[in-house]
């Protein structure tokens, strides 16, 4: 949800730049997260509640752990109400056959120093696709949006299900099937996008075929090279969407009945 935000901030956002901010954020949250699984473990074993912070004895460094949770809750709640909103507009504003209606052909893409969130007013030749939302459509959604997630954190009493319901269909749909699924459309030869998706590696291979323009043996094997490595990593984003597919299920079939049980 944040990526097209960490890419208009970052001044260099090149491939290699980016790969290594999300490289470093994801390993210093693993990290994180392995150290409080690992030491939660070794000072309660398998006692361990679903909240470990409930565990300990009230103490300064317990309070300090629930004082980080409220700070962490209310600043992150608007920052997930924000693309809620937006999602939800956007559902509202579907109609069937509506991907179905002739569409003008993409504009050229703009140069990477043109901010990814700029207004179409400040990109040369962009058209506003969409209008802007209206502030009563605004409200009505927001406060739609509140009063629902006020029921359900009124209603469930354990943070355990949430989590459980939630990593089991959310964060498998961001994380596996929906990224697989993406590529394999915007990859597809019959795609508008797909020149798009593929003008940087173009101009790469451009750059780097530069004095070996003789070689014609050399210039298609290149092209043959990229064509299979492109096909092979489109098999691949099918296959993580299907493995994401299969871990949802699994999940929420463990969720629903052992789960149950216990």
């Amino acid at each position: 949800m944040s990526m097209f935000s960490i890419l208009n901030e970052i001044a260099n956002n090149s491939r290699a730049r980016t790969t290594a901010v999300v490289t470093a954020s994801i390993g210093i949250a693993c990290s994180i997260y392995i150290l409080v699984g690992l030491t939660g473990y070794l000072s309660f074993g398998d006692k361990v509640s679903s909240n470990i912070v409930s565990d300990y004895t009230p103490s300064v460094a317990s309070t300090i752990g629930r004082a980080a949770i409220v700070v962490l809750v209310m600043f992150s709640y608007p920052l997930q109400v924000h693309p809620c909103r937006a999602s939800v507009d956007a559902v509202l504003k579907w109609r069937p056959g509506s991907f179905n209606k002739p569409k003008p052909p993409p504009s050229p893409s703009p140069p990477r120093d043109t901010p990814l969130l700029a207004s179409p007013a400040t990109v040369p030749g962009a058209k506003r696709s969409n209008p802007e939302m209206s502030e009563t459509r605004f409200a009505a959604i927001t406060t739609g949006v509140i009063i629902l997630s006020y029921i359900v954190a009124m209603t469930v009493s354990s943070l355990a299900k949430v989590l459980a319901y939630v990593g089991s269909t959310g964060s498998t749909s961001i994380s596996f099937i929906l990224p697989g699924l993406f590529y394999y459309k915007i990859s597809s030869p019959d795609s508008v996008h797909h020149q798009k998706l593929l003008k940087e590696d173009d101009d790469e291979d451009e750059l780097s075929d530069v004095g070996e323009d003789d070689e014609g043996e050399g210039f298609l094997g290149k092209i043959k090279v990229s064509r299979w490595k492109r096909g092979l990593l489109r098999k691949a984003a099918l296959a993580l969407a299907i493995y994401g597919l299969v871990v949802m299920v699994v999940c929420l079939f463990t969720n629903v009945f052992i789960g149950a049980v216990h």
